[in-house]
């Protein structure tokens, strides 16, 4: 009779989002009051600047903003276009989207993406792009 060996996960999930911040008090305060984030803790210093650890309201995600001096996002290129790198999701997509707006966030229209999902972008204080998403795989 063979054994077979079960193999162990190497992964458990996806841990932390770095996104960089150039004035890290400011997005602190603007993912606080604008999105809704919590802090989970007061902001450290790393080897290099501050870090913030920051959680959506069902706290599922860790976000840290990590403090720099360096003009960069956390964004790609696509073709040529600027790609944002995370995705927020939201059981109300059109709610989100409005309160945001009401809140001075500047947001795109919302858009389809196939037939199952939509989505709109947002910009944070530091320039990075992020997506605000609904799907029925969600």
């Amino acid at each position: 009779m063979e054994v077979t060996q079960v193999q162990k996960s190497l992964f458990s999930r996806i841990g932390y989002l770095y996104i960089p911040a150039n004035n890290i008090d400011e997005t602190i305060e603007w993912y606080q009051n604008k999105l809704g984030f919590k802090l989970k803790a007061p902001k450290f210093q790393d080897d290099i600047g501050y870090v913030a650890v920051l959680t959506p309201p069902e706290g599922n995600v860790v976000l840290l903003l990590v403090e720099t001096r360096d003009n960069t996002t956390a964004d790609f290129l696509r073709d040529g276009r600027l790609y944002q790198t995370f995705t927020l999701n939201c059981s109300d997509l059109e709610y989100t989207h409005k309160s945001l707006k009401n809140n001075g966030v500047e947001v795109t229209e919302i858009c389809m993406r196939g037939e199952n999902a939509k989505y709109f972008v947002f910009t944070d204080p530091s320039g990075n792009q992020i997506e605000a998403a609904w799907s029925i795989w969600d």
